[in-house]
């Protein structure tokens, strides 16, 4: 049996449903906004959502992973700076009728964004809000809790 640090099964479950969940609402946002793109964004956050909680050291770490330019769908991009043109050539390879010249479409675009910004959809601010955060919290103390009794009568007997 893997040494989980003295955190029991309750709270490590709790904080993995909770990442479950955010990530679910999270791609369905995306979906919704219709900000999906080429799918990677969502790939991404389902990749190792489902083994997202790790116990080293007497510490729980959930995390919850994504593309590099995550933010940037959540936020939107101020005008000023180009996108990264890679990210915006896979877009137009799968999205785009073949035809054209792929890497003078992706420079047009990326240079475009670059010039006028692109807006946010919030699909992780809407998720990751200080509501759901108290929320986790609330799971957390109520699980540990139970863990700690689990704990407590198994010493008992």
């Amino acid at each position: 049996m893997a040494d989980k640090g003295g955190i029991g099964d309750n709270t490590i479950f709790s904080v993995q449903l909770w990442i479950n969940n955010s990530v679910k609402k999270m791609q369905s946002n995306l979906a919704q906004s219709k900000s999906n793109n080429s799918g990677t964004l969502r790939q991404s956050l389902g990749k190792n959502y489902r083994n997202a909680v790790t116990v080293k050291g007497g510490f729980l770490n959930g995390e919850i992973t994504a593309t590099d330019y995550w933010e940037f769908v959540d936020q939107g991009r101020a005008p000023g700076k180009r996108p990264p043109l890679n990210e915006i050539l896979k877009w137009v390879k799968t999205k785009l009728p073949v035809g054209g010249n792929d890497l003078q479409t992706a420079f047009l675009i990326a240079r475009k964004i670059g010039k006028v910004g692109t807006k946010g959809n919030e699909f992780a601010t809407k998720v990751l809000t200080d509501k759901r955060v108290k929320q986790l919290e609330d799971s957390i103390r109520k699980s540990m809790s139970e863990d700690i009794i689990i704990a407590i009568n198994g010493a008992i007997k």
